[in-house]
Order: structure tokens, then sequence, then C-alpha cells
């Protein structure tokens, strides 16, 4: 089945949805967010972000989407999985937003990434749905170069172990079976996650910058799957990063 429809438009505008679900509904323009948004997965991750960037509650998302504006940046709170992450994409898009940074999680598929350790993908393997509403199935999800670059640069300079590369992103983190993790490994593909491939070609498609930083949380190690989360190393260098990540993102010139 093809999703892509290249001809017609939607006939549910995100710019609607939002009217109709949030106090800013009321007046539009209470809703404008900043050109560069950040999108994150996690509410701990959301409170250092905050913390750092002295952001303030975007009271007119409320009480359908968490929404802070920082001094240069707005930050949002997404639920897991490509469909979440681009419906928000989507609407934050509609109020002003033109460059997107995710920062999320990744398995590692390669002794190259440990724990802890940060993954910039330039593309991405297309195993969800979403991305084919947006893009053709021939067309590869692709990461903005120039912010994926600046993003390397930054933390390689801040001395943080970082590296770009080749991600898979599958709907099904259940189904992450051991025949999948050799295929994508043997053609080069260093790490999993469930919304780099989706936001990739929504940008592609939107003519936005898009880009992912992902944290490496856990890993397939001899064919077994093994955490990082509650590692005190990772947990230190987690705060770290969303300090250097909050940094970055307000110093990056559009």
């Amino acid at each position: 089945m093809i999703f892509f429809d290249p001809e017609s438009e939607s006939l549910l505008l995100p710019e609607k949805l939002v009217f109709s679900l949030t106090v800013g509904g009321l007046n539009s323009h209470l809703l404008s967010v900043k050109e560069k948004v950040l999108l994150l997965f996690l509410k701990r991750d959301l409170k250092r972000v905050v913390k750092f960037g002295g952001g303030k509650l975007h009271l007119a998302w409320k009480p359908y989407r968490t929404v802070y504006q920082c001094e240069n940046f707005t930050v949002a709170l997404s639920p897991f999985g490509a469909p979440n992450a681009v419906a928000l994409a989507e609407e934050l898009y509609a109020f002003g937003g033109r460059v997107f940074l995710v920062f999320g999680y990744c398995g590692s598929l390669s002794p190259e990434l440990r724990g802890g350790d940060l993954f910039l993908p330039q593309m991405a393997i297309r195993e969800e749905g979403t991305s084919y509403h947006y893009l053709p199935p021939e067309e590869m999800a692709e990461g903005s170069e120039g912010l994926v670059d600046f993003l390397y640069d930054f933390f390689q300079k801040k001395g943080f172990s970082v590296k770009k590369g080749v991600i898979w992103t599958t709907d099904a983190i259940y189904r992450e079976t051991k025949r999948k993790i050799e295929k994508y490994c043997s053609e080069g593909c260093m790490a999993v996650d469930m919304e780099t491939s989706a936001m990739f070609c929504w940008g592609k498609a939107k003519n936005v910058h898009v880009a992912s930083l992902l944290m490496v949380s856990d890993g397939f190690i001899d064919g077994k799957w093994q955490p990082f989360f509650k590692n005190g190393s990772f947990i230190l260098k987690r705060k770290k990063i969303l300090k250097a990540l909050t940094e970055a993102y307000s110093s990056l010139k559009i």
C-alpha cells in the first residue's frame, strides 16, 4: 500500500486542532513559538533544560501540550514514537518553529557506541509508518547537514564522546530481532531508535532543518540486551549533556 499522496492537502490542519484544545485558541497569536524548537521525551530532561535555559511555561498551550519558552528557543515535551513526535513538530511548525532538534535516547548496535556516548544520525533506515505519509519510499531520511555538523563540533570541543552515522528507526521496540540487528549492522547501521527517520522525512517535506542528538541508553552486546539507564556514570553524564545542549542550542545562529 502506498501511503504518500503528493497531490492532496490535509483536511485536518494542526493549527485548527491546537486552537480547539488550548487556552491560546481564544487568541491565536498567543500560541506563537520561537524559530528554534527542542523536542524532549522525558520530564526530567525537560526540567533540566528549563532550569539551564531559564524557561517559562507557555501557558497558551495548556492543557493540550507542555511547552516552555527559553530565551532563545522553545522546548516541548513529546510522547515517545514517530507519530507523536511528528504530530507535535507539525503543531509547533504551524506557530513559528523552523529549526527542530530532537534530544532522545538510542540503543547501540555497534561496539563503537558505549553507554552514555552521544550519537548524531546523518541518515536513518525507515522502518516506521509515519515517514511514508510525507515522502515516497525511495526517498532517503537525512538530517540537516549543517545542524548535525554544528552539534558534532560543539560536543567534540566540550570533550564528549560523539559519533555520526546511520540509525535504524522502528515502530516495534519489542521486535528488534537477532536477524534484523545482524542485517542492519552488516549495512553499517550503528544504533536504533523510534523517531529519527520520521522526523528527518518530515523536515525534508516541510523544508525545515531537523537533527537528532541521541544518548546511548542501552545496547546489544554479544547477542544480549544491556541497559545503562541506572548507571551512576550515565546519570551524571546526562546532566552534563543537557547543560551543554542548552548552551549549544542557545548559541546556534539560524
